[in-house]
């Protein structure tokens, strides 16, 4: 079989090393979903694309390769988000980002792709937005692609509006204490205003963004970024 070319705009959510100076990395694309390339060459010291197999990487890449086995020849980058680097609240949150959309790119997601850039845009650049409410607003927007769109404000089965302790179901999402079944997930008061939109204190947010990946688990069965959100208390 002849070897094919491909062209792909993609990001770089890992990069493994591979032999003496190769990395393997894993690419998702935005109409492709994920898939892995060898960067051949990039560990060494002068390497022209070094870049291109650094985590949190965005190009446009061209692959060769057959049978799925593909080898990066050409990176035109378009942005490195390097920028996270200056924080490590930003840095570790950019990377549970990666991870979530590693995850959940079997099949091509373009829509949690590009939520995925425009979080990573914000924890590189927005420095007036406090990255654990950049982090809540992800997690609210996975749930919202991946077909699992929640609300906090209102009961899922009466639809009274929600303003003491609430509770989550797999069956009816969001609803009160009237309408909860014997094996809901309480939803604290302060962690549900925090989710709506109302400010909160650092611990606070922190619950409400473990909350929020907890709910991603229970609905997509993908759980995402462990360490960092028990990191965050």
């Amino acid at each position: 079989m002849q070897a094919e070319t491909i062209k792909i705009k993609a990001i770089v959510t890992r990069a493994v090393p591979y032999r003496e100076s190769d990395m393997i990395v894993t690419l998702v694309g935005v109409e492709e979903g994920r898939l892995t390339a060898t960067a051949r060459g990039c560990l060494k010291p002068k390497a022209k694309l070094r870049y291109a197999a650094e985590p949190l990487n965005f190009g446009e890449y061209v692959l060769s390769g057959k049978n799925g086995k593909y080898v990066v020849t050409e990176c035109n980058q378009i942005e490195s988000f390097s920028a996270v680097t200056a924080d490590l609240d930003r840095y570790y949150a950019a990377f549970m980002a990666l991870e979530a959309l590693d995850k959940l790119s079997r099949e091509p997601q373009p829509r949690i792709f590009m939520r995925t850039l425009t979080c990573l845009g914000d924890l590189a650049y927005a420095t007036d937005k406090d990255s654990s409410a950049i982090v809540t607003e992800f997690l609210k927007d996975i749930l919202t692609e991946s077909g699992n769109a929640l609300d906090f404000g209102h009961c899922g089965v009466c639809r009274c509006d929600l303003e003491e302790e609430a509770y989550f179901s797999d069956r009816d999402g969001v609803v009160c204490k009237h309408c909860k079944s014997f094996d809901s997930i309480p939803i604290p008061p302060d962690v549900r205003s925090y989710i709506c939109g109302r400010p909160a204190d650092v611990q606070t947010a922190a619950k409400a963004n473990i909350l929020l990946s907890n709910l991603v688990y229970q609905m997509t069965g993908v759980r995402i970024g462990a360490h960092y959100f028990t990191e965050q208390l």
